[in-house]
């Protein structure tokens, strides 16, 4: 039995090492080495001699190099292009290299090799452009021959590393801008690739806000509509969705227990749903995952969370804390307060609600992330928030309100995070490989929130917070996070959450 004992053990230290990534030292040249680098926008074209792929060559180091396309000359084999485009009407998979003369010590340097595969399967889309934040969607058609072959093909999303289940064959836009390459391959065939540009979503304008969110029987709410941040009640219109009746006036009075919704109407348009009650508030999950670029197995954790948020959808919200085990552009300035508490043994290392009992160590399946998520997801929130985000010039301004549903002592937290953020990964081949949910700023004071004090059961507290823009960020992309912790002891734990991009809002839901 004790050799037993020893030989589980052995056996699941073994399967920790593989799902988790440890330092490693590193490899390759050092980054003041020069090389000549060759890439291609497009992976694959159509065998019709229209479709091209173009080339682009630079020459230096990762961090700094110039574009030497015109001074270089690539070949495919013994055959010299003209320019730096291809095209074909031959299938067939081609590759290709370029050289340079350095100019300082007249060296003629060759590049790195690339594939660009020419085929007869077609991939096309029925729109090129659609606006982020799930409001846009692109459908695609893979041809073969002229017949229509899209049922048995599958669609690979390159830039985001991602292949779709055979015949799926659509794409939702993400919570941020950027282009997005893709592939079809059928039979041992792999077809042209399409681009489908993500452009920013159009601000919200018209938004109803409530003065109390929490009512009993008997208790009276005031509402507030407010287009593109000016005050326009006393021309608006506000509708009961749950009976269907316009309010009389700007005020509602509980009539009975449970939860009630509302929208406002104004200069056709019409805001977004905001509900008043005594249930329940919607109960979010924190999902604070470690990862870093040098890590091989946070690319699997990061596709198994996505699958996650897609089967259990508006109850996780991500943070991605980059971590100096290996070297990483975004780490952030606090990486030290918030690893003072939360050990972090390997990558990937992913805590649920800041509970140090409930956690990932290294790369695990959607099934075993949504086991961990779904019991916290049931816990009653202690707390409602509402809170809003404005870009003015460079500067950021958040303003939070909390709700409590049961009494205890709050502490508010607020991030912003930057979506879409471009940077080679290890345990993935792409080199444009996207990073989302990156923890770029913690606004308040400490990870674990601002005091609110002690908050009994329906009172309400508010903070503002402000920050000057990283020029580096890209605010389209950005994204605030808003929590509420609590202490037991010295454990701390998240009652709520909610997320929104910057220039937008989260207001108060229930269950």
């Amino acid at each position: 039995m004790k050799a037993f004992k020893r030989l589980s053990f052995v056996l699941m230290t073994a399967a920790l090492f593989f799902t988790a990534c440890n330092p490693t030292p590193a490899e390759g040249p050092t980054p003041t080495d020069k090389a000549l680098m060759l890439s291609v926008d497009k992976a694959s074209i159509m065998a019709d001699g229209r479709d091209k792929a173009t080339f682009t060559v630079k020459y230096g180091t990762e961090a700094k190099s110039i574009d030497v396309t015109t001074d270089a000359v690539i070949k495919n084999g013994e055959t010299e292009l003209e320019g730096f485009t291809f095209t074909s009407t031959a299938t067939g998979e081609y590759k290709f290299t370029a050289t340079y003369v350095d100019p300082d010590t007249q060296e003629t340097v060759t590049s790195n090799e690339v594939t660009v595969a020419v085929s007869s399967l077609s991939l096309t889309v029925d729109t090129e452009s659609i606006i982020s934040n799930g409001l846009g969607k692109a459908t695609f058609t893979v041809t073969y021959e002229g017949t229509d072959v899209t049922s048995t093909s599958t669609i690979t999303n390159v830039t985001l590393d991602e292949e779709y289940g055979q015949g799926e064959n659509e794409f939702v836009s993400p919570n941020y801008v950027g282009e997005f390459e893709f592939t079809a391959k059928y039979r041992n065939l792999t077809s042209n690739t399409v681009k489908v540009t993500v452009t920013a979503a159009p601000a919200a304008e018209l938004r109803l806000k409530v003065d109390k969110a929490r009512l009993k029987t008997g208790e009276t709410a005031t509402f507030t509509v407010l287009d593109k941040g000016s005050d326009v009640t006393s021309s608006a219109k506000i509708k009961n969705v749950t009976s269907g009746e316009y309010l009389d006036g700007t005020t509602y009075t509980m009539a009975a227990d449970g939860t009630v919704q509302f929208v406002a109407e104004y200069d056709d348009k019409t805001s977004q749903t905001l509900s008043v009650g005594s249930g329940n508030f919607h109960k979010n999950v924190m999902v604070m995952k470690f990862t870093s670029v040098g890590c091989t197995n946070c690319v699997s954790m990061a596709t198994a969370l996505e699958k996650a948020n897609e089967a259990f959808p508006d109850r996780m919200v991500e943070v991605a804390i980059h971590h100096p085990m290996y070297t990483d552009p975004m780490v952030p300035a606090n990486i030290e307060d918030i690893t003072a508490y939360f050990t972090v043994s390997g990558l990937p290392m992913t805590y649920y609600d800041m509970d140090l009992s409930v956690y990932s160590f290294g790369a695990e399946s959607a099934s075993a992330i949504l086991a961990k998520v779904k019991p916290l997801a049931k816990v009653a929130a202690g707390v409602g928030i509402a809170a809003d985000a404005v870009v003015d010039g460079s500067t950021l301004k958040v303003n939070a309100e909390v709700t409590a549903a049961a009494a205890n002592d709050y502490y508010l937290g607020v991030m912003l995070l930057e979506n879409g953020i471009i940077h080679k990964q290890a345990g993935s081949n792409n080199a444009n490989y996207v990073h989302n949910h990156t923890l770029r700023e913690t606004l308040s004071e400490s990870i674990f929130g601002d005091s609110l004090g002690s908050l009994s059961e329906g009172q309400t507290a508010s903070k503002e917070y402000s920050i000057t823009l990283n020029s580096e960020y890209k605010a389209e992309n950005c994204t605030v996070v808003v929590y509420v912790c609590t202490k037991t002891g010295d454990a701390w734990g998240v009652s709520n959450i909610v997320d929104f991009p910057v220039d937008g809002w989260a207001d108060y839901s229930f269950e």
